[in-house]
């Protein structure tokens, strides 16, 4: 069977793994517009502009190359539970289904295990660990060798331009570009798996999706500075070290009935409420850019040394007592929200890229029901945080979602009915990106679709 893969991002590194694991004579061609040098949107030669608001999901959120995004991102691996949502729709319901039978499954391929239960603080709050790949490792397409897979043949700098499909539900072929000319390609399945805002751009331009695709994200905002330990009721929120990996814990709760005129795309919006540390602890902040951003200047070595006392205790925290060290025991808890509006969305730009393609317009949008979200999670938080007597100051009274940053966890292009209609909306291709999720829920959804991939590929590809 000829698979090709479009994309060798996150997504796409896992597929081809888990497609080798099941059918090792499978011959797999991946395509993918970047090279060994991730690059973001810009460096790559992408276009796309922003209409309305504020959002930097595709400037900064995105990257291109091997790997993809998984080898900036913080690498936190979380799944879906009964607990996440109210009223999930039957599609999130089947992705929360395999998540439950095939989270260890997947976890297991990156040697970490979550044992961690999902204990309710309260009526309206439950508590979720996530276990972060380790930063030296996260980058998928590294961390599965795919570019040693003999079964993997790599189209490098290979623009996929469109899809061909006659009758809407076959794929014929591939098309795509060295920035010079096109050619194309056909296979027996195809596996799109290019990012949640690129596979839209690809399916738009191959009129296999509306002109104008619906899309929300994440909205956060620094709500609670705390002061003094970060134990709230019985549960410690601080970072604790397993090797090299970070044990992380957030609460999740859920607003229900925010659809109160008819203006927003779901009634049911989630939210999180998690930790972030030492946020003026200089040398943390530089660490983080070096680990994430793999940006180190010679500033940074003049940065610790100017403090001396607050390295030595961090190092004494991690290495030591493996876990997080809180300068000046002060931390804030962040508030991110479902967006619930339905006026955010893209569409085909008529401005083309560096490679002749059209580009994306953005537009997306931030109201009064998110405002409305913010403020009903920032009450469940307080009524929750003063429950356990916990000395906080409260740093937004007023919620402003313009000055809410946003996450970078595109979801909700799609209309999936079910997880059949997911499995069978093609005949011979599969899309595998967060933006097929109809909510993201608590969590950055990444992780949730990768169980979803093995039931595929286990039970239901094609003539495999």
């Amino acid at each position: 069977m000829k698979i090709a893969v479009l994309g060798a991002g996150t997504y796409g590194s896992y597929v081809i793994n888990s497609l080798i694991e099941k059918y090792p004579d499978t011959e797999i061609t991946l395509f993918d517009v970047g090279d060994k040098n991730v690059k973001s949107e810009e460096q790559i030669g992408f276009y796309s502009k922003l209409k309305k608001a504020m959002y930097k999901g595709l400037t900064d959120g995105r990257f291109f190359g091997y790997g993809g995004a998984s080898d900036k991102w913080g690498g936190q691996l979380l799944t879906y539970t009964d607990n996440d949502y109210h009223h999930p729709d039957a599609f999130m319901q089947g992705v929360i289904n395999i998540d439950k039978t095939r989270k260890d499954e997947m976890l297991a391929k990156f040697k970490i295990e979550n044992k961690f239960p999902e204990n309710h603080v309260s009526n309206e709050l439950f508590t979720k660990t996530g276990v972060w790949l380790s930063a030296l490792h996260r980058n998928f397409f590294h961390w599965f060798k795919i570019d040693k897979r003999q079964q993997v043949k790599i189209m490098n700098h290979c623009r996929v331009v469109r899809l061909e499909s006659k009758n809407g539900k076959d794929i014929d072929a591939v098309v795509y570009t060295d920035g010079k000319s096109e050619s194309k390609a056909s296979f027996d399945y195809y596996f799109l798996t290019s990012g949640a805002f690129e596979s839209s751009r690809i399916l738009m331009s191959s009129g296999l999706m509306p002109e104008k695709v619906h899309f929300s994200d994440h909205l956060s905002m620094k709500v609670f500075k705390i002061k003094g330990s970060t134990v709230i009721g019985n549960e410690d929120f601080v970072f604790r070290m397993r090797g090299t990996s970070l044990i992380t814990k957030r609460m999740i709760g859920e607003v229900t009935d925010v659809d109160a005129d008819g203006k927003v795309a779901q009634k049911d919006c989630s939210f999180y409420v998690h930790p972030v540390f030492n946020l003026k602890f200089p040398f943390f902040v530089v660490m983080k850019e070096v680990l994430f951003k793999h940006h180190f200047e010679l500033k940074y070595i003049w940065t610790a040394l100017k403090d001396i006392p607050h390295c030595i205790a961090f190092a004494w925290a991690v290495l030591a007592k493996r876990r997080m060290y809180v300068m000046d025991n002060e931390w804030f808890l962040y508030i991110d929200i479902e967006n619930p509006s339905l006026e955010s969305y893209i569409s085909l730009s008529k401005e083309k890229d560096a490679f002749g393609v059209q580009g994306l317009d953005v537009y997306y949008d931030a109201g009064k029901e998110a405002e409305f979200v913010f403020n009903e999670a920032k009450e469940d938080a307080i009524k929750h945080l003063s429950a356990c007597n916990v000395k906080y100051d409260v740093l937004a009274e007023e919620i402003n979602v313009q000055t809410c940053e946003d996450i970078y966890h595109p979801y909700g292009m799609f209309d999936f009915k079910d997880m059949n209609d997911y499995f069978t909306r093609w005949n011979n291709m599969l899309v595998v990106t967060t933006g097929c999720l109809s909510r993201s829920g608590g969590i950055n959804p990444t992780a949730a679709m990768l169980p979803v991939v093995d039931e595929f590929i286990e039970k239901h590809l094609p003539n495999a």
